[in-house]
């Protein structure tokens, strides 16, 4: 395109990156990324930044996407849904549940949506981190702020409860799951 004296626009440099994060090749990705505005005189858009965040997130460099997602806010960008995910699912797996839960409210905040993996890999890690009574307050809060729905719910208060169970903390068992707070132990 160049050589013919076409100048690449914002839609094909986010094809090039797209690709490259689809084939595993995020540091080119990244290339075409920072060089969007000084060689080619475009702004990156959202696109742009999702597709990274996504990349970097599948790499396990969660530091370089969270970085970039503080970035895309700076710029006036929300992150979509696939890229919060993302970002949540990365920190929570490598033991950053606070980062994660952080990052879990903003989605919500931001009228994203979590999807159920995502629930489940925070809850996890909670749960992991043998702090059970921290998750069953964090779910309630989600259920509140009605940014998980009953099936979810009702799904991830009986996991909960099996933690809780595991963790030999007495919990009053019933088909629907409900939950005994006065023998819980946080």
């Amino acid at each position: 395109m160049i050589d013919d004296g076409v100048e690449p626009d914002v839609f094909s440099l986010n094809s090039m990156i797209k690709g490259y994060v689809l084939s595993l090749h995020v540091n080119d990705a990244l290339r075409i990324f920072h060089q969007m505005d000084v060689v080619y005189n475009c702004q990156p858009n959202s696109f742009s930044y999702n597709y990274l965040i996504h990349g970097l997130c599948a790499q396990g460099r969660t530091n370089n996407a969270r970085e970039l997602c503080e970035k895309m806010k700076e710029n006036g960008f929300i992150p979509s849904s696939k890229s919060y995910n993302s970002l949540v699912n990365s920190l929570a797996l490598e033991g950053k549940v606070d980062e994660a839960v952080k990052f879990l409210l903003e989605l919500g905040d931001n009228q994203r949506s979590a999807d159920f993996i995502t629930y489940r890999t925070v809850f996890d890690e909670i749960c992991r981190q043998k702090k059970v009574g921290d998750a069953m307050r964090l779910l309630e809060e989600l259920r509140e702020k009605d940014r998980v729905d009953e099936d979810a719910y009702r799904k991830l208060l009986c996991e909960l409860k099996d933690d809780f169970r595991d963790s030999n903390v007495r919990v009053r068992t019933q088909l629907s799951c409900t939950w005994d707070y006065e023998n819980v132990e946080t």
